[in-house]
């Protein structure tokens, strides 16, 4: 194979596997928790679940949304019964968000998805060649960290 052939595949290959990466961890969270969660919703429970107490600031800056795309998203999942919302007491313009036990199980089955995910890619690959696959995929995120727009 060229150059030029491995790196029309390589595109060809990136661009479905974002687009279905996205779609189908959309569906599989949004069917099990019986739920219609956006991803930016599903990974501010994520985000919640890793950092517990943390704040609509923290969330938006992870996220790399603005504060008001989270805000709107915080509010559905209180809405939908995933998060709770303490008043922080030092500023009480601020508040702690905390999942409750619909949330919890939302990420689990969160969690479910990304297991399933990573088990059905190591599995055509032998131990010697997983840190050249793992290599290669830190390669891609560190080309998405430098060109953040």
């Amino acid at each position: 194979m060229t150059e030029q052939e491995i790196r029309a595949l390589l595109n060809q290959v990136l661009k479905k596997m974002f687009y279905r990466v996205l779609r189908l961890q959309e569906k599989s969270v949004s069917q099990a928790a019986n739920a219609n969660l956006s991803r930016t919703e599903m990974h501010a429970l994520e985000i919640v679940q890793d950092c517990p107490g943390a704040t609509l600031t923290q969330i938006a800056e992870m996220l790399d949304v603005t504060k008001a795309t989270v805000s709107v998203s915080v509010n559905r999942l209180v809405k939908k019964g995933f998060l709770k919302k303490t008043p922080i007491q030092d500023d009480r313009r601020k508040s702690a968000l905390q999942l409750t036990e619909k949330g919890e199980e939302c990420c689990k089955k969160h969690k479910q998805f990304h297991d399933t995910m990573i088990d059905s890619m190591l599995k055509d690959f032998d131990i010697a060649s997983r840190p050249e696959l793992l290599k290669g995929l830190q390669a891609l995120l560190e080309f998405f960290e430098r060109i953040r727009v």
